[in-house]
C-alpha cells in the first residue's frame, strides 16, 4: 500500500477499526480528528482535582464477542463492574476516556485537523481536506463520525439510492450535560447513579465521587433528549438555568462550580441493522448506529460502536489483500 487507510473520527469505533486493521498485518492506517483527544463521546473531563465523564457513563455486555473483549479490558485493569447485578454496567478505572486512550496507543493519530472533504482522485485513490487545508491522499477512507457529519463530507460521492436513504434515516437526539461541583459529599445512591423519581426534564444524575473516578463530589447531570431537542436553540447561561433549578433538590451543600456541555448528536435513533455501510468502492461507513443484523437490544450502545468498528477494519482488510 503507497497510500494509508484514513479512519475520520477518533472515537472507539474509529479506533477499534484501526487496531483491527494492525491485527490484520495493515499498518498503514491513521486516525484523523477534529478534537484535542481521542475518545468522542466517551468523554471525560477534569474540574480541579474532580473528574467527570460527560458522555457514556457506562456499558453493557450482550454479545459473547464483545465480552471476551471485555473479559481483556478487565484483566488488564482498565475497566471494572460498576453496579448492576443481573446486568452489570461497567466502568472506565480512570473515567471513559482513558478507555480509549489506551486502546489508542502506539496509533498513528493526528488530532485537531477536522475533514471537511472527500474527493475521488485517480483510482483508487481519495484525496482529503481538512478546514486547515491540510491535503492527504487515501486508498480507503473509514468514516466514523455521526451520520449527518458523514452526509456532509459524502456530498461530492455518488451514493447508490439505497445507501443514501438507510444514513438518512438514521437521526440523533441532542442532550444537555450539566457538571457540578460541591463542596460536600453528595445524597445520590452508593453506587452514585440515579435514573428514577426525577424531573422529567432530567435523565440521570451521576457521582463520580461515589463512582470511584473523582476526588471532590462531581456530578453529572443529563437531559432527557426530548426537552434537549426543544430547548437546544436557547443559550448556555438560560440552559444552565434552567437545569439548575430543575434539579436543586438533588444538591447538598454549596456549588464551588458549574458547567455545561452540549452533545448535538447524543444518541443514534432509527439504527441500521448491518454493521457498516458501503458508501463507495473502498469507503465504508460505521459507527454506534449500526448494528449487527442479529442484534437483540436494537438499540444503540458502546457495544454496537466496538463492534462496527471491529467488522468494518476486517471489511477493509480484506479488500486490500484481495487486491
Amino acid at each position: 500500500m503507497n497510500k494509508p487507510i484514513i479512519i475520520i473520527g477518533g472515537g472507539i469505533t474509529g479506533v477499534m477499526a484501526a487496531r483491527t486493521l494492525r491485527d490484520q498485518g495493515i499498518s498503514n492506517v491513521l486516525i484523523v480528528d477534529k478534537g484535542k483527544s481521542v475518545g468522542g463521546r466517551m468523554a471525560t473531563r477534569r474540574v480541579g482535582n474532580g473528574r467527570v465523564d460527560h458522555g457514556a457513563q457506562f456499558f453493557t455486555v450482550r454479545t459473547k464477542h464483545f465480552q471476551a473483549i471485555v473479559n481483556e479490558w478487565e484483566q488488564a485493569g482498565w475497566v471494572s463492574g460498576w453496579f448492576g447485578n443481573n446486568h452489570i454496567r461497567y466502568k472506565s478505572i480512570d473515567g471513559m476516556n482513558d478507555l480509549v486512550k489506551r486502546l489508542s496507543e502506539k496509533l498513528p493519530i493526528k488530532l485537531q485537523s477536522e475533514v471537511n472533504q472527500i474527493e475521488s482522485v485517480s483510482r483508487p485513490y481519495y484525496k482529503l481536506t481538512t478546514s486547515l487545508n491540510e491535503q492527504w491522499e487515501a486508498e480507503a477512507v473509514l468514516i466514523t463520525t455521526p451520520v449527518p457529519q458523514a452526509l456532509q463530507l459524502l456530498q461530492q460521492v455518488e451514493l447508490q439510492e439505497q445507501v443514501k436513504k438507510q444514513l438518512e434515516q438514521i437521526s440523533y437526539n441532542p442532550c444537555f450535560v450539566l457538571i457540578v461541583t460541591l463542596d460536600t459529599p453528595s445524597s445520590l445512591p452508593d453506587s452514585g447513579f440515579l435514573a428514577s423519581g426525577l424531573p422529567e426534564e432530567i435523565d440521570r444524575i451521576v457521582d463520580h465521587q461515589k463512582k470511584g473516578i473523582s476526588k471532590t463530589t462531581s456530578l453529572s447531570i443529563y437531559s432527557t433528549g426530548t426537552w434537549a431537542k426543544k430547548q437546544f436553540h436557547l443559550p448556555n447561561e438560560e440552559i444552565l438555568h434552567k437545569m439548575l433549578n430543575k434539579i436543586k433538590p438533588y444538591l447538598t451543600g454549596t456549588i464551588v462550580d458549574v458547567q455545561l456541555k452540549r452533545w448535538k448528536y447524543s444518541e443514534a435513533t432509527n439504527p441500521v441493522s448491518a454493521p457498516f455501510l458501503i458508501a463507495d468502492r473502498n469507503m465504508l461507513i460505521a459507527g454506534e448506529a449500526f448494528l449487527q443484523v442479529n442484534d437483540s437490544a436494537k438499540s444503540t450502545r458502546v457495544e454496537s460502536a466496538v463492534l462496527s468498528g471491529i467488522a468494518a477494519g476486517k471489511a477493509l482488510a480484506k479488500s486490500m489483500i484481495d487486491r
